[in-house]
């Protein structure tokens, strides 16, 4: 594919002059597009990005395939296909669509023209050609200009992994100090691989292929932990009252799941962000340009019908056992047990994928003698923790815990948010998910506390009530007994959201920007509570986890804010492991996404 750059600037009113002439006169459309065969439509391997910070109008070879009103009473000539691509008839800003096949020329070409009239912004008469065999991303960048990269739709080597890459058209300057090259990290701030490091502005990286599964990426200028990029609804930090620029740190993008066999790309834009303060009195609002990113999906690999992901912990005091899956052990060598292996951040769980199905799963000692077996069935998709543990006569058992990596409750009562009729049958539109939340299990593996529960400096977890339900229950962590499981609700959810507010004097604005942020524990203690009274009494024999030092998994990408959350985003897994083999019962933490 090339691309012939003949676009222009035009004048204002001479584009005003053609959206009027265009709403009075029919629009020319490609023949023999049949309308009956819409969803059989093929796409070209011309992809085209509106990252222009514009609603743009566009046409392809004369077919109107988006067109904005110019008042209340037109009807925009778009075209069929145009109507399909974008039901709305505005092609909005960092949305992107493959130009379909039948719109292209005989010569496979498409002559793209594109503007929003409201500016003077345009793209006239650039040439796109589309290659079969090399697919390609066409950028609509601010100021008229285009740029192409090349896009690989091929699947990942190996079919459990997924392939990413940084495309950047970020600024080289902003006024944010983010501009210039950038590096991919893990949420801990450890690179996830060489070719993504240090992607110059105006140039993509190759693709490199990583496991699938639940990641936390976070992306630097510079490699730079002061110079973070925010994503989606994600503000920079600034207060208009402080002179000065702030830290660009400390930020928590959502945990998102990528599929096996996908293909993605981070792309990297400069856009305008609108900040709303009250200085002194004065209330004014001021618009900022920074880089930030977005997610792309460059191959969908459709439904994850084979993979699931597991591993297994140790909770045993005094040995080192294998846990296997079909005689496949999960893990290098021995597990060794959590106890004495967890000190004092949480503990990043080692995944392996498995093909779903049916499996046995057992745990062998140091001579390879068998202490449990037991038969599981694996659906795709499924995230399991195996947790081998002794019960109170010695005998040693395997608990399976599945782990939700979504976020999201099942609102159970009437919801006036819902529109349109609600009969049970959609079940889609009762669940709610939070975007930036920190989500844990709580389990009871030692087998000297008949009941206890989790509290918050020794009460309990404030409920947090989001009619009808809560992000709390109470089933989640309150009177749990070795190796039982809640039946329903086993997590608590705390909205953790970035903050985005500043007060005169400089400080976040905890009240504007995050509800939960004031009632996240300090400390997690537990409580004895094998009377049934609640919270019952503090175990002050169990060291309580500092939530600051459990939850931030690298302090040093906190040096530069004073923006430090009380726990990082993510999903977690807290228990209370030991008595035993001379071994004090203690609290450890696993983190399940990286």
């Amino acid at each position: 594919m090339y691309c012939s750059l003949q676009h222009r600037l035009l004048p204002l009113l001479y584009i005003l002059m053609l959206a009027f002439t265009a709403a009075c006169t029919k629009p020319k459309v490609a023949a023999g597009i049949p309308e009956d065969n819409l969803l059989t439509i093929s796409s070209s391997n011309i992809r085209l990005f509106n990252v222009s910070q514009r609603t743009l109008n566009v046409t392809v070879n004369n077919t109107v395939l988006a067109m904005q009103r110019t008042s209340p009473l037109e009807e925009p000539g778009i075209s069929v296909i145009g109507k399909q691509l974008f039901p709305d008839g505005m092609w909005k800003n960092g949305t992107s669509f493959s130009i379909p096949s039948l719109v292209l020329d005989q010569s496979g070409d498409a002559r793209l023209s594109a503007g929003d009239p409201g500016t003077g912004i345009t793209f006239r008469d650039t040439v796109l050609r589309n290659d079969p065999a090399r697919p390609a991303d066409v950028y609509l960048l601010p100021a008229g200009k285009i740029v192409c990269f090349p896009r690989n739709n091929t699947p990942p080597a190996d079919p459990q992994h997924f392939k990413i890459r940084i495309v950047n058209l970020g600024a080289t300057q902003d006024d944010f100090n983010t501009a210039g090259p950038v590096s991919l990290t893990y949420a801990d701030g450890t690179a996830v691989d060489p070719v993504l490091n240090n992607i110059a502005a105006g140039t993509s990286s190759p693709y490199a292929e990583i496991p699938y599964g639940a990641y936390q990426f976070k992306l630097f200028a510079g490699g730079d932990y002061s110079r973070q990029l925010v994503t989606g609804d994600m503000q920079p930090a600034f207060n208009s009252c402080q002179p000065g620029r702030l830290p660009q740190a400390g930020f928590m993008p959502p945990v998102v799941t990528f599929k096996p066999g996908g293909v993605y790309t981070i792309m990297v834009v400069n856009r305008m962000f609108l900040f709303s303060s009250v200085c002194g009195g004065t209330s004014f609002n001021e618009s900022k340009y920074a880089n930030a990113y977005q997610l792309i999906t460059d191959l969908d690999a459709g439904i994850n019908l084979t993979y699931a992901r597991v591993h297994a912990v140790n909770a045993i005091p005094g040995k080192n056992i294998t846990v296997r899956v079909d005689g496949r052990p999960l893990g290098e060598g021995p597990l060794g047990y959590i106890g004495d292996i967890f000190r004092e951040k949480a503990i990043a769980a080692d995944y392996h994928t498995i093909v779903q199905g049916s499996h046995t799963a057992e745990a062998l000692d140091e001579k390879g003698n068998t202490l449990a077996a037991v038969s599981m069935q694996l659906f795709p998709y499924d995230n399991y923790t195996i947790w081998a543990y002794r019960e109170k006569g010695g005998s040693v058992k395997l608990l399976f815990t599945s782990n939700d990596m979504t976020h999201t409750i099942y609102r159970t009562g009437g919801n006036t948010n819902i529109q349109g009729p609600d009969d049970g049958t959609d079940g889609e539109r009762r669940r709610l998910r939070f975007t930036y939340a920190w989500q844990s299990r709580f389990l009871n593996l030692c087998n000297e506390q008949p009941e206890i529960t989790f509290t918050n400096n020794g009460q309990l977890f404030l409920p947090e009530f989001v009619y009808p339900d809560t992000l709390r229950f109470a089933s989640a962590y309150r009177h749990l007994r070795p190796g039982i499981l809640p039946e329903r609700n086993p997590a608590v959810i705390y909205r953790l959201n970035n903050i985005s507010k500043y007060t005169e004097e400089g400080r976040p604005d905890t009240f504007g920007s995050n509800d939960d942020l004031l009632y996240f524990p300090e400390k997690i203690w537990v409580n004895n509570t094998a009377g049934g009274q609640s919270p019952g009494t503090l175990l002050t024999t169990v060291t309580p986890l500092t939530c600051r030092k459990t939850f931030i998994a690298n302090n040093s990408m906190y040096a530069a804010t004073i923006t430090t959350p009380p726990a990082e985003n993510g999903i977690y897994t807290l228990a209370l492991v030991g008595g035993e083999a001379g071994a004090a019962p203690r609290i450890i933490a696993i983190k399940h996404n990286k």
